[in-house]
């Protein structure tokens, strides 16, 4: 009778201590499932703040370049100078892709801080006459003005506008070049405009789409 008894309390006493073990691993899988659901919430919620504090900073950039472009046409500016670039903000004016619904500020430079809220003008090409060479990137956290240039075909149409004026572009080149080839934003005796974006998951790569000046006919009323 004392064996049975002895025998019983111990078997509840194994039964017990390994439903004790169940339930703490149980509230274990519990707090790490918590923690993992905090994490991604807050990771996200840094995304977010991070997305919409870049749209905010775009959409200051492209008020500015407005302002910009509406200033000098008025005051009918020949040239753009140093003083005036960093008088703006480094802002020369707006690029369209009408076809997109893309309107982005251009600034001076293409380094990586620029490219982050504009488009990026190559400081090695023409602001006007000649060869206009612009960058942007395709994809990022940050801007990406040129996300649907390998899209575009002959004869979309491409508007720059700038202090100088407003000058409208028709593509006619849309091709894959070595990232080393720097020929293609050289200046040309044709008023065109380059557009350089990176090949995705290609580092050797760029993406280059060319325009030329749409020359609009002017009828003379004798």
């Amino acid at each position: 009778m004392l064996e049975t008894t002895l025998l019983n309390r111990f078997r509840n006493g194994k039964i017990s201590s390994k439903l004790y073990k169940n339930k703490g691993e149980s509230e274990l899988n519990e707090s790490k499932v918590v923690l993992i659901i905090i994490f991604i919430l807050t990771f996200m919620s840094v995304i977010i703040a991070h997305y919409l504090s870049n749209k905010i900073v775009e959409k200051i950039q492209l008020e500015k370049a407005e302002k910009v472009v509406n200033i000098g046409n008025q005051n009918e500016i020949e040239i753009i100078t140093k003083e005036e670039l960093n008088a703006n903000d480094n802002i020369i004016g707006t690029f369209e892709i009408p076809r997109f619904g893309i309107i982005a500020p251009i600034k001076e430079g293409s380094n990586q801080e620029i490219l982050k809220v504009a488009v990026g003008h190559f400081t090695e090409s023409s602001l006007w006459e000649g060869n206009v060479a612009l960058a942007s990137h395709n994809r990022s956290i940050y801007a990406h003005y040129f996300e649907r240039i390998n899209e575009l075909q002959n004869g979309d149409e491409i508007i720059y506008k700038t202090k100088l004026g407003i000058k409208k572009y028709a593509v006619y080149e849309n091709r894959i070049i070595e990232s080393t080839d720097w020929s293609v934003i050289e200046n040309t005796k044709e008023n065109i405009i380059t557009l350089i974006t990176c090949v995705k998951n290609n580092t050797k790569k760029r993406l280059c789409v060319r325009a030329k000046e749409i020359i609009e006919n002017v009828n003379i009323v004798k």
